[in-house]
Parts: C-alpha cells; structure tokens; sequence
C-alpha cells in the first residue's frame, strides 16, 4: 500500500508526464487541434484519468506555457547576474533570448498568435509580467555599461523599454524569414541585429 508520501510523488510524475506529452502536441499539431484524447493517448491512459489532474485542456496549455517561460528567464536571468562585461552581457542574453524562444514553440505561439489567446486571461498575464521583466533586466545591463562607461544611454529606463519593444517586434519576421529551419542563417540574422542595436550603445572613442 502507497503512503501518503509515495503518493505525492506518484501524482507530481503524472502531471510532469501529461505537460510533456500536451507540449509536444501542442508545438505539432497546435492548441486548437490537440485534444485531451490526444493527451491521454500519448500517455496511454484513459480521457478521465487527466480530468484528475487538470480540469482542461486550457488548464494543461496554461501549464505548458507558464513551464516554457520559466526555461526562458531562468537562462536571461543567469545571464544578467554573470560576472561577463556589460556589452557581452548584453549581446549574450539578445542571442539567448532568441534561440530560446525559437525552440519554445507553444510561449512563442501564445505570445503572438490571437486565435490561440482566444480570451485566456491568463496569457495576458503572463505576456504583462515578461514584458516587465524583460525591461527590468535590460535596464539592469544598460545600468552596469553607463557606470562602467562601456554605454552612452540618456535615459536608461526609456532606452530599456525601447530595445525590449523592438526585439519583441523582430521576432515574428526574424522567425518567418528563417522559416525556423535554417541555424545558421537564424544566427547571422542575430548577429546583424545585434551590430544595429550596439552601434547606438556602445560609447564612441573620441580618437580619430
């Protein structure tokens, strides 16, 4: 007979099994086309077996999506506290962001793709606390560069909002023109972005 114990443990590795197996189908095959029975038959279960865990479909997808930005800010902020320069800082968690959202279909569907929000508030939410999340760790690299006189940046805070604004706007034609197959040429896009936004940062040298 299980203890109460084992019985946790049991009930955590099933609801890891059905957020592994509904994000996989969910990148494939999209939200609105997976099922709960396509769930539960990639788990080899019962329908009713996940109504035990999760009370929807809604409620798996919010799971999947709330997992995903977690794998996403925990690489950023690593990134934000690491001992490198400001600048390689900089040029790093750009670089980062974007190869991870690359890989994390189901947070970069949500994020821009209206039909797949369809009313959830809790996309809302969680496309809210990014974006502010985003723009504090920005305003903390740019922060570092100006008092380590590496940036020249007026005003840091409107500065944090406009490169977090523009790399959320390059992300669907930088992903659409790379149509998500080419590494490669994903990276030399990257890397061309990233010599357009650090040619305004970076603080000029007055030798001729």
């Amino acid at each position: 007979m299980e203890n109460e114990n084992d019985s946790g443990v049991y009930t955590d590795q099933m609801k890891t099994a059905i957020l592994e197996v509904g994000r996989e189908l969910f990148a494939r095959y999209g939200y609105k086309k997976t099922t709960m029975e396509d769930i539960a038959q990639g788990l080899n279960k019962g329908k009713s077996s996940l109504y035990y865990y999760f009370k929807n479909k809604e409620e798996i997808f919010q799971a999947v999506v709330d997992w995903e930005v977690d794998i996403l800010f925990k690489k950023l902020v690593a990134i934000v506290k690491s001992s490198i320069s400001p600048d390689e800082k900089l040029k790093k968690y750009v670089k980062v962001r974007m190869e991870t959202i690359r890989e994390l279909e189901n947070y970069h569907q949500a994020m821009k793709d209206d039909t797949v929000k369809g009313g959830f508030d809790f996309l809302d939410h969680i496309k809210g606390k990014s974006e502010k999340d985003e723009v504090e760790m920005i305003r903390t690299m740019l922060d570092e560069g100006v008092r380590k006189d590496i940036f020249q940046v007026k005003n840091i805070p409107i500065a944090a909002v406009a490169i977090s604004t523009a790399l959320k706007g390059l992300e669907v034609p930088l992903f659409r023109s790379m149509n998500l197959k080419s590494f490669d040429d994903f990276k030399t896009q990257i890397n061309n972005i990233l010599n357009i936004l650090f040619f305004g940062l970076m603080k000029q040298s007055k030798e001729h």
